[in-house]
């Protein structure tokens, strides 16, 4: 399991109205919510050949629909697993995930990222977080290599 905590942020909106430094103020530390890490709700899995690169088997179509539908306002377990031989930097639009595994093994210093490199022949743990109320819509997830994601290794999400 994994508590997550955002850390204080300054409340850039606190300046001045004319003139002088701005003055920040800091928001406490906000525990989100307990997420259980046992099995994942989504495997996002790479693979390549010689005819191209894939997720979970499926090389990118642009007029096909969503990998998957995720609605907005949770937090999810997922799972990247690198089956190929080399690096894979895995990248979502439109949110951020915090890692805190990788093969198995707990992360000691975890951060709020959008991309995050997969070695090759491991997997890392992450918490998608979809609780920002602007996300809606049709969006992607992808590998982070131009040559990899425009060659197949692409996948549509569905903010609902």
């Amino acid at each position: 399991m994994a508590d997550i905590v955002s850390a204080p942020a300054p409340n850039i909106q606190a300046r001045p109205a004319l003139g002088g430094s701005p003055v920040y103020a800091t928001f406490p530390p906000v525990t989100l919510k307990r997420v259980e890490t046992t099995e994942p709700q989504f495997v996002v899995i790479f693979t390549e050949d010689k005819q191209g690169f894939y997720i979970n088997g499926q090389k990118f179509e642009m007029n096909s629909g969503p990998m998957l539908t995720v609605d907005v306002g949770s937090l999810q377990h997922w799972r990247v697993i690198n089956s190929t031989k080399e690096v894979h930097p895995f990248h979502i639009h439109q949110v951020h995930f915090l890692v805190y595994s990788v093969d198995g093994k707990s992360v000691n210093d975890p951060k709020w990222v959008d991309t995050v490199n997969v070695p090759y022949g491991s997997s890392v743990d992450l918490v998608m977080d979809f609780t920002d109320p602007i996300i809606r819509g049709m969006s992607l997830f992808h590998c982070h290599l131009l040559k990899h994601e425009d060659k197949g290794m692409m996948a549509k999400i569905l903010f609902r």
